[in-house]
């Protein structure tokens, strides 16, 4: 948008969220590259995370399977993941695999953070200030 050119682009994700910021990221990256992408608890796929969770539902009633995996090596520019080292809902295992996926990315484990938490700790906190003041 011709509102902001020339300002810096940020696009963070977070959960559920992830896997639209990392769809938005990825087609922002063809045009122009953000100058930051930031996954908090991100997933490989909601359907990953389905059959994870969830193994005897039939993965044909996912109606969005929101594929990070798929997008993650299109995004362009810096990649911060951060997960909590105790989040039972989406298991650090999935920021790794991204990583795997963008070898340019950098993942942050927070220790003692679960899903909903990590706001509270000056690790993830800190981090994210210091990605934000690098720009």
């Amino acid at each position: 948008a011709e509102r902001y050119a020339g300002r810096k682009i940020v696009i963070y994700g977070r959960s559920l969220g992830s896997g639209l910021a990392a769809r938005l990221a990825a087609d922002l990256s063809a045009r122009r590259p953000p100058d930051l992408t930031v996954l908090v608890s991100p997933y490989t796929s909601m359907a990953a995370l389905a059959r994870e969770r969830y193994a005897w539902v039939p993965s044909g009633v996912l109606r969005y399977p929101l594929y990070t995996d798929r997008l993650i090596s299109r995004i362009d520019g810096p990649i911060l993941l951060i997960h909590g080292e105790r989040d039972p809902l989406i298991a650090p295992s999935h920021s790794e695999a991204l990583k795997t996926l963008a070898p340019h990315a950098t993942v942050l484990r927070v220790p003692g953070a679960a899903h909903n938490d990590l706001q509270e700790f000056d690790v993830y906190l800190g981090a994210f200030a210091r990605a934000l003041q690098a720009l």
